[in-house]
């Protein structure tokens, strides 16, 4: 019975020193404390078991869900167009951070307009279309906006 130990802790070292290469950066590992009881402890190498591909007892499993910032769950699975609207929402209060040209950043407005059919969204989609230099375009999202704000109002 000792001989098949030792073949288990040559094994296991052999497994050790494999691994060590790959994984980690050749740091010696801290040797566990002795044991109360005086009684000599093996090799730590021959302390590890193998893994199981069976889930570990008492770890919890996580649910395919995701968190908004705003606290609500939502599922990965979820229709993508709820899943744009819900970007689109957190997108809105933090836009004046995101750095794109006018153009653009009118047209993540117009975006948020078209799927959230929100007020609040207006009036710095405005601001936007009032920065955009070329006079066509601007004219574009000028009439866009009123036609917005003349579907809001019905």
């Amino acid at each position: 019975m000792n001989q098949n130990r030792n073949k288990d802790n040559d094994l296991q070292r052999a497994i050790d020193e494999i691994t060590q290469k790959g994984g980690s950066n050749g740091a010696p590992k801290a040797a566990p404390a002795p044991m109360a009881s005086g009684m000599p402890q093996p090799a730590p190498s021959a302390m590890k078991l193998p893994q199981s591909p069976a889930p570990q007892m008492g770890m919890p499993t996580m649910p395919p869900m995701s968190t908004s910032s705003f606290g609500r769950p939502m599922s990965y699975g979820a229709d993508i167009s709820k899943v744009k609207e819900a970007a689109l929402k957190e997108l809105f209060p933090i836009m004046d951070r995101v750095e794109v040209e006018p153009e653009k950043r009118f047209l993540l407005y117009q975006e948020m307009l078209t799927t959230m059919r929100d007020k609040a969204v207006i009036a710095p989609a405005y601001e936007a279309a009032r920065q955009i230099r070329d006079d066509k375009v601007r004219a574009d999202s000028l009439l866009y906006l009123i036609n917005s704000i003349d579907e809001m109002s019905l």
